[in-house]
């Protein structure tokens, strides 16, 4: 087997996620939504900043995030100062 040359590269990226995050949260809705959950759901999905602080974006307590699908979109070489 040969062993490939290797060296280091500094480097900024951008990468897309699609992620699926399950997460606790207490939120405030109307009474007549609170008892549906395909209502419910509308209403959340609709009125995002009723719950988009309490996104757990580096986990947590009673979290659970999966990864679905990740691309690389971007890459640039930096000087190796940055």
């Amino acid at each position: 087997m040969n062993a490939e040359e290797m060296t280091k590269a500094r480097v900024e990226m951008t990468v897309t996620e699609e992620v699926t995050d399950d997460f606790p949260a207490t939120v405030e809705v109307p009474t007549d939504v609170a008892d549906d959950p395909q209502a419910l759901t509308e209403y959340l999905a609709d009125n995002e900043d009723l719950w988009l602080d309490d996104l757990p974006i580096t986990g947590g307590i009673n979290v659970s995030l999966a990864v679905n699908e990740r691309d690389v979109e971007e890459v640039k070489l930096l000087d190796e100062a940055e």
